[in-house]
């Protein structure tokens, strides 16, 4: 309310439809004019209503967003995937169960809101396609006991000994494996002493940057490589060739560890690796890496026509490795070409590093190629 004066009869007749006159005579007028609006009564009166309003912003950015992120994740899984290099890092960025968080909040906010019927039902059914693709990628049951004669192989990045080496190496005792690869084993962790001395009855070869294998057996050599790209100032990825005897056959190791940055374009890497294995596939070949690349990459499937993953083979369990406390993504992963059979394949549950490992049984299989190998 705000009051003032006017004085004489003109200011009376002034008076405009919406003021109020008090008094009698023309001397003084008392004048009040209503400036009361809505904002005033949610500030002073009714602060509920401008918390209200808040909300209900707040409520449509986050659908908005989900709905974003749903419907540009999803066309991207359906057509290009990563094989675009401005696009690789919105696809790693976007696996299939952050698309389906985001599609149950748009699913949610369209049933709320009452919208056509045909939206929400083609909305529902796409979600509903992606759990179930999801899950049968993600999930195997159990799978029948491994022969007598079958070996171990264990592949683990252990994050640098963020989480404690000797603890780590604890665990990989208990494992009891034939073979241990190892990448991201830095300081003391990169001397075959530190390892054969908590885990005895092995042989043991440093490998250079970050890269360790253990196994209980000859190690006979090892060749080292990089991937380098004009565009990139470090190598793309770094791997090692290692040879060795198991049981009088021989054998190789490719042991490989990509480069983290999402940005980064993984053809060179996997084109790399491909070639390796048709190089390789002389003898027995198990291939163990930390890609950085989601198993669903366009780039990941080269290897498919020459090798043959673990977990795709005999999985057991959850399939994704990264990050340890809800995993998301495959990030490591194990491969074999058909000189080696796949009897199980499980990933382990560890504090001691964000990465799970990959635990695998195997045999080798008899061909021309092996015979001739041993």
């Amino acid at each position: 309310m705000v009051t003032f004066n006017v004085s004489g009869a003109a200011g009376k007749s002034a008076l405009k439809p919406g003021f109020r006159a008090a008094g009698a005579g023309g001397e003084g007028l008392a004048v009040s004019v209503d400036m009361s609006d809505d904002t005033a009564d949610d500030t002073v009166g009714n602060p509920g209503g401008k918390l209200a309003r808040w909300r209900t912003r707040v409520d449509r950015c986050v659908v908005f967003s989900a709905a974003t992120i749903w419907a540009i994740g999803t066309l991207l899984w359906v057509t290009v995937q990563d094989s675009i290099p401005i696009l690789s890092g919105v696809y790693y960025a976007l696996p299939l169960p952050v698309l389906i968080v985001a599609g149950g909040v748009a699913c949610a906010a369209t049933l709320r809101g009452g919208r056509d019927f045909r939206l929400t039902a083609s909305c529902l059914l796409i979600l509903e396609m992606q759990v179930v693709v999801w899950g049968g990628q993600v999930h195997r049951g159990s799978v029948e006991e491994p022969p007598a004669d079958a070996h171990r192989f264990v592949f683990w990045n252990v994050c640098r000994g963020n989480f404690g080496y000797d603890a780590a190496a604890s665990e990989l005792a208990e494992i009891d494996a034939d073979i241990i690869a190892l990448v991201e084993a830095t300081e003391q962790a990169e001397f075959p002493d530190f390892w054969t001395s908590r885990i005895p009855g092995y042989s043991a070869m440093r490998l250079g940057s970050g890269m360790m294998i253990l196994c209980r057996g000859e190690i006979l050599g090892m060749k080292s490589g990089n991937v380098t790209v004009p565009e990139e100032p470090e190598a793309v990825c770094r791997y090692r060739i290692i040879s060795l005897r198991i049981d009088g056959i021989l054998m190789r190791v490719l042991l490989m560890d990509v480069k983290s940055n999402p940005l980064m374009f993984r053809k060179p890497a996997f084109v790399r690796l491909a070639e390796l294995a048709d190089k390789l596939s002389d003898q027995p070949l198990i291939v163990a890496a930390d890609f950085n690349t989601p198993i669903n990459s366009v780039w990941v499937d080269q290897l498919r026509p020459r090798l043959t993953n673990s977990f795709e083979a005999a999985g057991e369990g959850y399939r994704e490795t990264w990050p340890t406390l809800f995993p998301v993504l495959c990030l490591d992963q194990v491969w074999a070409n058909d000189q080696i059979s796949w009897h199980r394949s499980r990933q382990g549950w560890s504090g001691r590093s964000d990465h799970r490992s990959v635990t695998t049984e195997f045999s080798f299989v008899k061909s021309g190629k092996a015979d001739a190998a041993q």
